[in-house]
């Protein structure tokens, strides 16, 4: 979040986010999903100016994690009693969320570590007798995605992460945010389960994958859907600037 003149990125990034939240809030949907550099300056200023905007605009629960352009324990301070963060947990009328830090302090990567990947463990052995659709998110791509710059500073542990989800029937998606552009891939032992990376709400990177809606350099998002017989649906968002 950036004070209402700055730009971020040569964007103005204030304007950017406002309609977000305002396309987002058209589609009504049962929770918001932020997945991270939420704060360019990681600033206690910045963290009130999303909380305002998201007291401004939206309606429903919201999950918050922290990206490498952040400062987890400001995000916590300031966020923390009026949304969920990472690590956390949400329960939705078709669905649970699991979100994820990971943060990594001094680096661009991310790391989940051993302690959060314990915590994820129990979780999932608590309500493995649960069918209820299950969604994953974190900031950093759990795997490669073919870019030379970004490939650079995914998530160190993502083979432990990888160990741990694949068995987990009622996982249905895990999405992340941190490439700034739509994605789409799966890990070679589950095919079936879909590795979803969103577009950002500021500023676009060169795209590795054609986006679906021949839109790629525009803000977006992802609306994922859980239908009546318990599947995924998803689909890529763009929106014009303001």
């Amino acid at each position: 979040m950036a004070s209402d003149a700055a730009l971020v990125r040569e964007r103005p990034a204030l304007a950017l986010w406002n309609r977000a939240l305002e396309q987002a809030a058209l589609l009504e949907p049962y929770a918001l999903v932020i997945t991270g550099d939420l704060a360019q300056d990681e600033s206690w200023g910045a963290y009130k100016r999303l909380r305002d905007s998201l007291d401004r605009h939206v309606r429903c629960p919201v999950a918050l994690l922290p990206g490498n352009h952040d400062r987890p324990c400001l995000l916590e301070a300031v966020l923390g009693r009026r949304h969920v963060t990472a690590p956390g947990e949400l329960m939705l009328r078709d669905g649970r969320l699991i979100i994820l830090n990971s943060h990594w302090c001094g680096h661009s990567a991310g790391r989940l570590g051993p302690h959060q990947l314990a915590w994820l463990q129990q979780r999932l052995q608590a309500i493995a007798a649960d069918p209820t659709p299950l969604v994953v998110a974190l900031h950093h791509p759990p795997m490669a995605i073919g870019h030379p710059v970004l490939d650079t500073m995914s998530l160190v542990d993502h083979e432990t992460l990888r160990t741990v989800l694949t068995p987990v029937q009622p996982l249905k998606a895990v999405v992340f945010g941190h490439i700034h552009q739509h994605w789409q891939g799966h890990w070679p032992d589950r095919p079936n389960l879909p590795l979803l990376g969103c577009p950002s709400t500021l500023k676009s990177m060169q795209h590795v994958q054609p986006c679906p809606i021949k839109r790629a350099t525009d803000p977006g998002g992802r609306l994922l859907e859980i239908n009546a017989l318990g599947a995924l649906e998803q689909r890529v968002l763009r929106w014009s600037n303001p």
